[in-house]
């Protein structure tokens, strides 16, 4: 087996949230020649995202090769075991390394740069500049930079780094026009933060992420897409063609990176697709209260407000929409470190009568999941109850409509040790129209309203109030170099990544990867070197000292949670 630091050196650029229904648009348009060239001299796929398609466990699965049952990464948050508490996710509780742990670890020089579930940073040989997972969402701080050394050059020299450092919530008159030219300051900013650090020594593995793909795309949607019916025709040119114009802005910087490394390989990767959101909402607990699945130890719903839960939930609205991005951070922090748990765990369950109560959902947009509050070890009691569960689920209309696609156990999903990391029952959920229904939180609305229409007023929606576009299940690969067959259309799902960049590095695989190596992709397409399992020795930092001033600052970007 060949030592990656003298073998083949790879350029991997995370492109968040990137679709094919659009990038081969704009491809067609000669708007990403770069793009365009890897896909004319290299392999493509629709790259299958986890189920539900989410950032944390799909970029996850990217890095490790390995489903969320078997890496541990199911969402922003988890609950705590034994107990309806809920503690904040980060890279320690992934039970299996990285690519770039994996390439360290034999050798090679490694660069990751704003890849989410990479905080806190690994002491790798290399460098490591956190994702927007990380505790100052706005931004990188020293926390974010192994060695922390880099920080102080990248301040210097860049103005450090930024994850759309605006808020994202209140979207009033001007809004879209001061977020789009945030992004566009920040994709030259990583474009050159990314060529200076390959200036400064030879990389075997860079890695770097752009994450305004998928900003640009939930937040302008509406003005992209004519068939919506969230679509605003009056809108400028300028907004109409923002999405377009992040996309090429995009393909430069790819460019110039590819440019600039000199790999043998090069992958351009998303961890999820794009479409658009339609006009429904929909209520999950309350259609479970409906019926007699769930019961509130109280009305939560009082003229628009409520108590308990629903204040929770309101005051982290009025937070996430009145307060300037750069004051969340401070307002956060000095939130006592004991009450930071509570706050999210009481404004999804707070209300709720656990006694009464045998099924709840989070209600996360991003994630229909259904949680069990009954016996772990009644088994015939919980098989049952996931039998009536879907047969409720199947059977929930609006307007004449079904709702509901397909719902999963999280065995027939996931394999692995973390399995009971993830809730019980992922709901997927049906289009109406090719638009996706959008899930609120319960506590804003009623006893017996399970679904309501958006009203105009509403359609450009804000995080945690229903973005106009949302995430689908297929994103972006594109592979390209040396044994790479040109032309080639191939099926790929996220952990096929990390063992197929190691096979082109003429690397090992780890017994433990659950993905393939894509030799259908390949010119000669040799058999993979199968090496031993490298398990990770799981020890979650959440209850030290630095994660506790994490947490303190982990809630100033709330849309997320």
């Amino acid at each position: 087996m060949s030592t990656a630091g003298v073998g083949a050196r790879t350029l991997i650029v995370g492109l968040d949230g990137a679709t094919w229904d659009l990038a081969d648009r704009f491809m067609a348009e000669g708007r990403m020649p770069h793009l365009q060239k890897l896909v004319r001299e290299g392999a493509r796929a629709p790259l299958n995202s986890t189920t539900p398609p989410m950032t944390l466990p799909s970029w996850s699965s990217m890095l490790t090769g390995c489903n969320p049952g078997r890496h541990g990464i199911f969402d922003f948050v988890r609950k705590v075991p034994g107990k309806w508490a809920l503690e904040f996710t980060n890279a320690t509780h992934r039970a299996v390394p990285t690519i770039h742990r994996v390439l360290s670890d034999r050798g090679a020089r490694v660069a990751s740069i704003a890849v989410p579930t990479t905080w806190p940073p690994e002491a790798l040989n290399g460098v490591v500049v956190s994702g927007f997972d990380g505790p100052v969402s706005t931004g990188i701080d020293g926390s974010f930079c192994y060695p922390r050394s880099v920080y102080a050059e990248l301040k210097n020299r860049f103005g450090g780094m930024k994850f759309a450092d605006f808020q994202e919530s209140r979207i009033d008159d001007g809004w879209h026009d001061d977020a789009l030219d945030a992004l566009l300051r920040e994709v030259p900013r990583k474009q050159q933060i990314g060529t200076w650090l390959m200036s400064q020594e030879r990389w075997d593995c860079f890695m770097l992420l752009f994450g305004e793909s998928d900003t640009v795309s939930h937040h302008f949607w509406m003005f992209h897409d004519e068939h919506s019916p969230r679509f605003q025709g009056d809108a400028s040119p300028r907004l109409r063609d923002a999405i377009g114009t992040i996309y090429s802005r995009l393909d430069e910087a790819l460019g110039a990176l590819i440019d600039k490394a000199g790999a043998d390989h090069v992958c351009v990767v998303s961890d999820h697709g794009f479409g658009g959101a339609g006009v429904h909402a929909l209520y999950l607990n309350r259609y479970l209260e409906q019926a007699g699945w769930l019961q509130y130890r109280r009305e939560v719903h009082v003229d628009g407000m409520g108590t308990g839960s629903g204040i929770a939930s309101r005051i982290r609205e009025a937070a996430a929409t009145r307060l300037p991005a750069d004051l969340q951070g401070k307002v956060y922090r000095a939130v006592p470190n004991s009450v930071l748990g509570e706050i999210e765990s009481r404004s999804r369950y707070g209300d709720l009568d656990l006694q009464k109560t045998r099924a709840l959902s989070d209600e996360m947009n991003y994630a229909a999941t259904l949680r069990l509050n009954l016996p772990e070890d009644d088994d015939h009691g919980r098989v049952q109850a996931v039998e009536e569960l879907r047969a409720l689920l199947f059977a929930w209309e609006v307007d004449g409509h079904k709702v509901v696609q397909d719902v999963f156990t999280r065995e027939s999903l996931y394999q692995g040790d973390c399995v009971h990391d993830s809730p019980e029952l992922i709901i997927e959920l049906n289009l109406r129209d090719n638009y996706s229904y959008t899930l609120l939180p319960s506590a804003r609305v009623a006893p017996g309203t399970t679904w309501r229409t958006f009203t105009p007023d509403e359609y450009a929606g804000g995080k945690g109030l229903g973005m106009n576009g949302t995430h689908r299940q297929h994103g972006v690969l594109a592979l390209w170099g040396s044994g790479i067959q040109p032309g080639a259309n191939i099926e790929a799902g996220m952990p096929d990544i990390a063992p197929t960049l190691l096979h082109l590095m003429g690397e090992g695989i780890p017994a433990h990867m659950d993905g393939r190596v894509l030799t259908d992709a390949m010119v000669d397409g040799q058999t993979p070197v199968e090496t031993e399992a490298q398990p990770l020795d799981r020890r979650p930092s959440s209850a030290s000292t630095d994660e506790a001033e994490a947490l303190r600052k982990r809630l100033e970007r709330l849309g997320y949670l």
